[in-house]
């Protein structure tokens, strides 16, 4: 039989509801602004990098850093933001704040989704779903590395991941690790742009050596899982 729901459950499933508006409305609202300021995607790492030179290198990086763990909620594209560290701070110290912004971003997004609705997603799954799950979390560092290597949409993994059953410890070091090779290169990428950037070849050059070194550390990962477990 299964449980009535107490007071106490009612309170956090309105809670829950409440800030899941909130945070449609946030999306809503950050979208019309943008669609009203005229400003294109492609030229949003000039934009930011003009903004963000108003300030001083210390405040720049911080600010940079909650703007990167915020993206998330209104779904802002995180490969502009990454290239725009490149062209904002330079290839090398653009990669530590974005190994920053991007871990806590992607933690942060893993975190919600799974308090907003990991629970109800586990109380109605059945059949390829709970099938599907159960694999997830008996190889989930494997399945987040692989996930990262090849590129998939930042967000839906972050949100997609928060809501099966996998361990966060699993989640936390496969993005960890997976995300260094497209990270490094879309830094890379951005900073082979900047005014300021020595030896601008090289830069670009290395950015399009580790893109491509992601995909194959992915296919090489993808080909050492054991085939026994797609005849299941």
């Amino acid at each position: 039989m299964a449980r009535k729901p107490n007071r106490g459950d009612e309170t956090t499933i309105l809670v829950k509801l409440v800030i899941s508006l909130i945070w449609l409305g946030l999306f809503a609202a950050v979208t019309v602004l943008w669609l009203n300021s005229g400003i294109e995607l492609r030229d949003m790492p000039q934009q930011l990098d003009a903004w963000l030179s108003e300030f001083g290198p210390v405040r720049a990086a911080l600010i940079y850093i909650v703007l990167y763990t915020l993206r998330s909620l209104v779904l802002f594209p995180a490969a502009i933001l990454t290239a725009a560290s490149g062209l904002v701070f330079g290839p090398w110290l653009g990669i530590l704040l974005t190994a920053v912004g991007e871990n806590i971003s992607a933690n942060a997004s893993f975190g919600l989704s799974r308090w907003l609705g990991r629970d109800w997603i586990g109380a109605h799954q059945h059949g390829v779903i709970l099938h599907w799950d159960a694999k997830m979390r008996e190889n989930a560092l494997m399945s987040v590395l692989v996930m990262r290597l090849v590129y998939l949409p930042f967000d839906a993994v972050n949100f997609g991941c928060g809501l099966t059953s996998m361990r966060h410890r699993d989640y936390f070091i496969g993005t960890f690790i997976g995300i260094i090779p497209g990270m490094v290169s879309f830094v890379l990428l951005g900073g082979s742009v900047a005014a300021n950037v020595e030896n601008r070849q090289l830069v670009f050059g290395s950015a399009v050596v580790f893109f491509v070194a992601g995909l194959a550390i992915a296919r090489l990962l993808r080909g050492s899982t054991p085939e026994r477990e797609e005849a299941e």
